[in-house]
């Protein structure tokens, strides 16, 4: 018996010391070149996410270790989103107390699917900005529909035109494989566009798909798209104009009237053939989804009811009937 307690007691303390070893090895840095590297956390990423990002960059050497040194120096859930200059001579200690305390200067620039160029420019009016508003709004005209919705991390350095290029750039990279293997007969640019419009007429994957396919069958026959989302963007384009320019407090997206289906503008697709003459508003890549790959019907028609559900038509009779049913 003494015997069987005297091992048990040997193997806990060999296992103790050899746990301890491997938390000194692991602890300690894993090199003592100093040569820092510019380390993202973007936002939203877990501590295991962050643990096994830190290990692949050769930063720490084991994940698990860090992991678990967080939760021992009560900084696990205490990580920021930001920009950190870590080095591999840094010991695990040190890179969670970095990591902790805040990165450098950069800031979150965050898109949202459906939003027009001068609402992401609007992000800038705000107090310490050295983005001038005005002038990313000016240098990012040609880029509505390539302002990639998602979140950015700007580094503080950045100018209004380098901001602009590196989304975009995320644009180009997320819409590759798509653009390369569509079959639409669409251009690329016209499914943009199209995009652009499904963004803001429909809500899901399946109905984006539905009414990109309904906005086919109008083009094909001729028959002006009606959608009050261009009448929208012809609305508040002239909207914040007569305000002088003040778009960063104007409120866009306003419903339509019936007044305003008359305005006068390229864009109101009520009065105009066609697609609008560029993009709307900046898209998911959802719609572009659903421009590239559009469900074949004979539906002609389609609302939003209040029931917060898709209604399509073939003819104006049904489609009068669905307003009749679902919007009033």
């Amino acid at each position: 018996m003494k015997k069987i307690i005297l091992a048990s007691v040997s193997l806990f303390v060999v296992l103790t010391i050899a746990a301890i070893a491997y938390l000194y090895v692991n602890l300690s840095p894993v090199s003592p070149q100093a040569n820092f590297q510019a380390f993202v956390i973007n936002q939203g990423e877990g501590l295991s996410l962050i643990g096994s990002r830190l290990k692949k960059a050769g930063i720490i050497k084991d994940e698990n270790v860090f992991i678990l040194y967080s939760y021992y120096m009560g900084l696990n859930t205490k990580l920021q989103a930001g920009s950190f200059q870590l080095s591999p001579a840094m010991t695990v200690e040190q890179v969670i107390q970095k990591l902790s305390t805040g990165g450098s200067h950069d800031y979150w620039l965050k898109i949202l699917p459906g939003q027009r160029i001068e609402e992401v420019a609007a992000k800038f009016a705000v107090d310490g900005s050295t983005i001038d508003p005005n002038q990313f709004a000016y240098l990012a005209k040609d880029f509505e529909g390539k302002l990639y919705p998602d979140s950015y991390l700007i580094p503080e350095k950045y100018s209004a035109q380098e901001i602009i290029d590196y989304i975009s750039g995320n644009f180009s990279t997320k819409t590759q494989s798509l653009f390369a293997t569509h079959t639409s007969k669409l251009s690329n640019e016209e499914l943009i566009i199209l995009a652009s419009v499904l963004e803001r007429e429909a809500r899901t994957l399946e109905s984006k798909k539905m009414v990109a396919g309904i906005l086919l069958n109008r083009l094909e026959i001729g028959m002006p798209l009606q959608v009050d989302a261009t009448v929208q963007y012809a609305k508040d384009t002239f909207g914040y104009k007569k305000l002088g320019g003040k778009w960063t407090s104007y409120d866009f997206w306003q419903p339509v009237g019936t007044n305003d289906l008359q305005i006068q503008s390229d864009f109101n697709t009520y009065t105009n053939p066609g697609l609008p003459p560029y993009a709307i508003c900046n898209p998911s890549l959802d719609s572009l989804t659903a421009a590239a790959n559009p469900t074949d019907s004979d539906y002609l028609f389609y609302i939003t009811g209040n029931d917060n559900q898709m209604h399509y038509a073939k003819t104006l009779d049904e489609h009068n009937l669905n307003i009749q049913k679902y919007l009033r």
